[in-house]
């Protein structure tokens, strides 16, 4: 076998695994308990496969917490270099909304609070996070006396709920970015008047 084609195969046997780990990410924010045969129907593939790629549940549950952190750390990053007047402020929202599904598995699983690697890594793509909105907040878009954790929380509880309703149906994946960007910078308050 050729570099050429060895190197192709890899990167289709990368996207196969890629496409599972998303998979997985849903089938369990869905059902966190759910069995593995359950995943392992989802994705189109038997048990005995995945068991091959992952075997034993921890393994699967870690994989797709990895996989989940690349997916941040690469949006992240994308927001980061985005020019904008708000700092990045809306490129971060339309980027995390579609990730909703990896995202929730990482925040709604206390598990990886005690995973050394990977709340390293979480720290990281939190503080880029954090980055792209001090620099919104340094733009004059948002208050400039809200304290950073509550900036991050707040920021991420609207992502979670935007990413939730659009894969409930109760919000238009086109929508989401402008209700998340305009709830998070004026509230739910009544509009203020014009002067």
């Amino acid at each position: 076998m050729s570099a050429r084609t060895r190197t192709r195969r890899d990167s289709a046997a990368a996207l196969h695994d890629a496409a599972l780990l998303d998979i997985a990410a849903e089938v369990l924010v869905a059902d966190p308990s759910a069995p593995l045969s359950e995943v392992a129907w989802a994705a189109g593939i038997g048990r005995t496969t995945l068991h091959k790629h992952y075997a034993t549940r921890d393994d699967l549950l870690r994989a797709v917490a990895h996989r989940a952190l690349d997916r941040w750390e690469q949006v992240v990053a994308a927001a980061d270099r985005a020019e904008s007047d708000d700092g990045g402020l809306r490129a971060l929202v339309e980027a995390m909304v579609p990730i909703g599904p990896q995202l929730a598995f990482l925040w709604r699983n206390p598990i990886f609070d005690h995973v050394e690697e990977i709340g390293r890594r979480w720290q990281r793509v939190e503080s880029q996070a954090l980055a792209v909105l001090k620099r919104a907040q340094g733009r004059g878009v948002m208050r400039a006396d809200v304290a950073d954790f509550w900036l991050l929380h707040a920021f991420h509880s609207l992502v979670y709920v935007a990413a939730e309703s659009v894969g409930s149906g109760h919000l238009a994946p086109r929508d989401a970015p402008d209700l998340v960007v305009e709830t998070f910078l004026r509230g739910l308050g009544p509009p203020q008047p014009s002067t």
